[in-house]
């Protein structure tokens, strides 16, 4: 997942909350990091003013945040985090975060300190809450997908959410990295998602396609690995297969 911390902040730049998902910063204090979300965002004025989220990239991490009202909703999350799957946690979060000051009272400087708050903004950043509903599909879906690697039908694949999370892979760590960096720059320039196909150095065969369910409101993505000694044509035929068998999957 590669999300280590969340902060909320006023516009200020004073911190009222904070979660460390990741223990790679615990032992660094809020007050230490967020002067610096800070400074950068009195540096630039007009991002303020934005209500889509920005992102920066440094030293292998990316900070994205999301401005709404009076507040900074600020991720900090490793270089190979999928930014669709991060920003849709940001909107999410800036949602629920609005509800509990609805029936709660915060000062303007308290930290806020809640334990069903902490476990709300946990299952947004794992993406639990949108999984939930749909849990015996997507086990229907990965045994399909285990069979059909344990018949040698494909190398490999992944399933993930149209907005990057990723539900299960079986594929080598710079093919996933590639295909969510694709469904990035996709959803940026034409919010398309249609077949692509790619023929690696070695001679593998990778598909990317939509999948689209009756029922479910958001279609799924999938990502398909074949040997090389598959004819194109027939890891045509087997993906249109598996693609059908899916999507027929009740």
């Amino acid at each position: 997942m590669n999300i280590h911390s969340l902060f909320i902040l006023k516009n200020t730049g004073a911190c009222i909350y904070s979660r460390n998902i990741t223990t790679d910063f615990d032992n660094i204090e809020p007050n230490l990091i967020t002067p610096f979300f800070s400074a950068l965002f009195s540096f630039s004025a007009n991002v303020i003013s934005k209500q889509t989220p920005e992102i920066l990239e440094m030293g292998g991490f990316r900070i994205v945040f999301k401005v709404k009202g009076e507040f900074i909703y600020a991720i900090l999350a490793g270089s190979s985090a999928s930014l669709l799957f991060i920003k849709s946690r940001l909107v999410s979060i800036a949602d629920v975060f609005e509800e509990f000051l609805e029936n709660n009272d915060v000062e303007d400087c308290q930290e806020i300190m809640s334990a069903e708050f902490d476990s709300k903004i946990d299952s947004i950043i794992t993406g639990e809450d949108e999984l939930i509903g749909s849990q015996h599909l997507y086990k229907k879906i990965i045994d399909f997908i285990k069979r059909l690697m344990l018949e040698n039908t494909i190398l490999g694949a992944t399933l993930f959410t149209i907005n990057g999370k990723v539900i299960y892979t079986s594929l080598p760590h710079k093919i996933l990295l590639s295909s969510l960096k694709e469904l990035e720059i996709r959803h940026m320039v034409a919010n398309e998602f249609k077949l692509t196909f790619v023929s690696l150095d070695n001679g593998q065969k990778v598909f990317t396609r939509k999948i689209n369910i009756p029922w479910k409101l958001d279609p799924l993505l999938v990502v398909v690995l074949f040997e090389s000694s598959v004819p194109l044509g027939m890891a045509e035929v087997n993906l249109d297969k598996l693609i059908k068998t899916i999507e027929n999957i009740l």
